[in-house]
Order: structure tokens, then sequence, then C-alpha cells
């Protein structure tokens, strides 16, 4: 089963490069929303257990600042999210 969700993962961050590559392509033409990429990249040292609190934290503040589809289309856009974690390997 692991090695199907590898290659559905696999396939999914394939599919997530390709659009970042057309927002790329696209972003002059997207007024104030062309400078809304934000990149961090980090690390922290966490029990497996925290590492499932800080997940539920994670999932939990994008429900927050989630809007209604009903919103205002004028300056409501959908922000693609990407949460991409693994241990880093032994030395």
């Amino acid at each position: 089963m692991r090695a199907v969700f590898d290659e559905l993962n696999r396939l999914a961050v394939a599919t997530d490069l390709e659009m970042f590559a057309r927002f790329q392509l696209q972003r002059d033409d997207m007024g104030p929303w062309a400078d809304t990429l934000r990149y961090s990249r980090g690390t922290i040292r966490v029990t497996a257990e925290d590492f499932d609190a800080f997940f539920e934290d994670y999932i939990a503040l994008l429900r927050r600042y989630a809007r209604p589809r009903e919103d205002d289309k004028d300056t409501v856009r959908t922000i693609l999210t990407r949460f991409l974690t693994f241990p880093a390997p032994d030395r």
C-alpha cells in the first residue's frame, strides 16, 4: 500500500510543480495577486506525537482563513497551499 501512496504523492508533487511553473508564466497578468508567492523552508525537532499535533494545528489554520465560495469574487481568490514534510535523513 505504501508504494501506491508514494506514487500518488509523486504524481501530485509533479502536478504542483507544473501549476507553479504556469503561475510564474502568468504572474505579470495577475495584478495585485502577482506578489502572493510565499516560500518558507525550515526544520523543527519534535516527537511523532508533537508532529501530529503540529499538523492538526496547520489544518486548523487553513480552515480559519478559508472564505466561502460565495464571497466577493473580485477580492477573494483561491490560494494553493502545499505542506510537505519528511524526516531528515540519518547522517
